[in-house]
């Protein structure tokens, strides 16, 4: 098979890794208690930061009616577009939360029984 406008071979295999080609690196070692400080500290002014900024947009659209209006428009509008998804997404957490309900019923009637069978005993 030839190129269209140069008219050289094409070589349709993959070409091989060179063997000066790395490897992927080891693992990361853990985070020291100074990188995790660091990382709770950057975290919570990053998150300090979206909800200052998140409040003041909030505040300046409920102060303008075209604002709340355009607002209101936007929310009815990508409701209905993604109505299915959000059907979806409806009935698959009830059916999760049911079954975590269920779950942790189950789990607190073994404990209770294995308190019973330990009153028993003694």
């Amino acid at each position: 098979m030839t190129h269209a406008t140069s008219g050289q071979p094409v070589n349709l295999e993959k070409a091989k890794k060179s063997a000066t080609h790395k490897h992927k690196a080891a693992r990361m070692p853990p985070a020291n208690n100074g990188e995790i400080l660091v990382k709770g500290v950057v975290m919570g002014l990053v998150i300090s930061g979206i909800t200052h900024t998140s409040n003041s947009i909030t505040k300046a659209l409920l102060r303008h009616p075209l604002g709340l209006f355009s607002t209101g428009l936007l929310t009815g509008y990508l409701t209905h577009k993604y109505r299915k998804q959000i059907i979806t997404l409806g009935n698959r957490t009830a059916v999760e939360s049911k079954n975590f309900v269920l779950r942790q019923k189950e789990h607190l009637g073994d404990l209770i029984s294995e308190i019973k069978a330990e009153g028993q005993d003694n």
